[in-house]
């Protein structure tokens, strides 16, 4: 790339309204360390709800989560979700099949629709998955078929979340009407079916919180890694950072 080239991308990433650096927040401080130490990301697993004019979906997706935002924004981002975190280049993030969130209008039938068409796949599914693993299934290619397009729809549906809603964080007081978009999220998403896993799973019975993090290390083996290279800020809440050790 020539000198002039370097100076107008240089230029185009100043003036866009989307920074080149991607950012992930943890309230963890050992996952944080963790993350660090291994230079790799495992994915946890998210509840999701999503809204639409004639349906709606409550399930969980084994996810890592970045937002796309600005280095003013850390602060209040980090409050809601995180004092530790890490920047990495945009160009990490595309190598590695990261995607930004579509967020979906609650008035629209459109995640209706698309909701209505994955349920009617998955009752088609459902009783030939207890035989995925007998060899002379007459079935197998048909099976194999319906898996293929039930995970290329329910893949984007993992990608998918409101534009607003109720924002429910653990020992935190609920916000009406948030505005989800705001956070510009993108996501790493495990393919669906990986690890002979359903794809497909229901938070709402998980009752104990160790429950939620027995379910997650499941999808372990399944993250990204990265390297120092990729890392453009490490975040670190100083005075909490300080306090804590001083008490250890």
């Amino acid at each position: 790339m020539s000198a002039i080239e370097n100076q107008e991308t240089v230029i185009q990433a100043v003036n866009s309204l989307h920074p080149t650096t991607l950012f992930h927040f943890t309230k963890n401080e050992e996952a944080f360390y963790s993350i660090l130490t291994e230079l790799y990301f495992k994915p946890f697993l998210a509840r999701e709800r999503i809204v639409g004019v004639k349906g709606r979906r409550n399930f969980a997706v084994p996810m890592v989560s970045f937002c796309d935002i600005k280095l003013s924004q850390i602060k209040d981002h980090s409050e809601k979700y995180g004092e530790f975190g890490f920047g990495l280049t945009k160009e990490w993030a595309e190598k590695n099949d990261l995607h930004p969130v579509l967020y979906m209008n609650q008035g629209s039938e459109l995640f209706s629709k698309y909701n209505k068409r994955i349920r009617k796949l998955k009752d088609a599914l459902i009783p030939l998955w207890s035989k995925r693993h007998i060899p002379d299934n007459k079935e197998r290619k048909y099976f194999e078929s319906l898996k293929e397009e039930y995970a290329d729809l329910y893949n984007l549906l993992r990608y998918m979340k409101n534009y607003k809603g109720k924002l429910e964080r653990t020992n935190e007081k609920p916000i009406e009407n948030y505005i989800y978009a705001d956070e510009k999220e993108w996501r790493y998403v495990p393919h669906p079916f990986v690890g002979d896993l359903w794809p497909s799973l229901n938070l709402e019975r998980v009752v104990e919180p160790n429950q939620k993090a027995v379910l997650s290390k499941k999808f372990s083996e399944f993250g990204i890694s990265f390297s120092f290279d990729d890392i453009k800020y490490i975040l670190v809440d100083l005075p909490l950072y300080f306090q804590t050790s001083v008490i250890t």
